[in-house]
């Protein structure tokens, strides 16, 4: 197994794992959601790589999911910062409305 193909299997499961662990800030979990979203991309192009598949639509649909992803995320947190003032997970509860 070479360094490539370990960083790839690894970089999901770190990024889940940082996801599960650290959940303070929102921004730190788009970021997370983020790395999982390209890491799942750049495995499903290696895999059609390696096995000689040309499916370049599939690489496209993951990527325009990935940026909408990214898009309402940040506008999610706009939204937060404006509201709260910060980005902290603690401020969003349901006791307060």
């Amino acid at each position: 197994m070479n360094y490539q193909n370990m960083v790839m299997s690894l970089l999901p499961l770190i990024a889940l794992l940082n996801l599960m662990l650290y959940k303070n800030h929102f921004l730190h979990l788009l970021l997370c959601l983020e790395i999982i979203t390209l890491s799942m991309l750049m495995f499903l192009s290696m895999n059609f790589l390696l096995m000689n598949i040309p499916l370049p639509l599939v690489s496209v649909v993951m990527l325009t999911l990935g940026a909408c992803e990214a898009s309402l995320g940040l506008t999610l947190l706009v939204l937060m910062v404006r509201l709260f003032g910060n980005d902290y997970m603690s401020n969003i509860s349901m006791s307060k409305c």
